[in-house]
């Protein structure tokens, strides 16, 4: 076994001491996060920089989707471009901007560290966000089928069925006596078989 050489070993400086240790680890982990932190703070957006790049963001969502809808897949894609992007006025629908500003509303709600806005409409009453403001950028999370460009009613009354059953006259004469050994029908020349 060979024996300790005093030569070779140097000390440890305290700061080389304090970056090994644990505790020393933790207190830097703990300071790099106050200080994104701190820097997270001083540039959250602010409401004005959230409501106009998310109603920008918006106009987007309604220019890439008023001729071919997109999946979840192309929104995804589509937010990641808008992020750096500005909408081109001369795409605007006048129409469907119309119908957003009637049935829509932008809410920007400021918390400490970043920003979100959301979309309220008669669809989500609550609102859904659809964007978030941190660290001075705005990403979009605004999804088409999150926007009412219509309105109008579900249903007609409240007793009338969403799906009608619908009846298909059939010919006695084709029935099956093995395809009927479990039914119950009744079998004259008007009758009708239920789908």
């Amino acid at each position: 076994m060979s024996q300790f050489n005093k030569n070779v070993y140097k000390k440890q400086g305290l700061v080389d001491e304090f970056t090994g240790s644990c505790l020393g680890k933790l207190i830097i982990l703990g300071v790099f996060i106050l200080g994104l932190c701190f820097l997270a703070m001083i540039s959250v957006p602010s409401e004005e920089e959230m409501f106009n790049e998310t109603e920008d963001n918006i106009r987007q969502c309604i220019q890439d989707n008023i001729d071919k809808k997109g999946d979840i897949v192309d929104e995804l894609v589509w937010n990641v471009g808008r992020s750096f992007s500005a909408a081109d006025s001369t795409l605007d629908s006048k129409e469907a901007l119309d119908a957003f500003i009637k049935y829509n509303t932008i809410d920007v709600f400021r918390h400490s560290l970043y920003s979100t806005a959301r979309l309220s409409n008669s669809s989500h009453p609550e609102g859904v966000r659809v964007s978030i403001g941190i660290f001075g950028f705005i990403i979009s999370t605004v999804h088409y089928d999150d926007i009412v460009l219509d309105f109008g009613p579900v249903r007609n009354n409240y007793d009338d069925q969403l799906i009608k059953p619908e009846y298909v006259p059939i010919d006695v004469n084709e029935i099956n006596p093995a395809d009927t050994a479990n039914t119950h029908t009744h079998h004259d020349k008007d009758t009708l078989k239920k789908y």
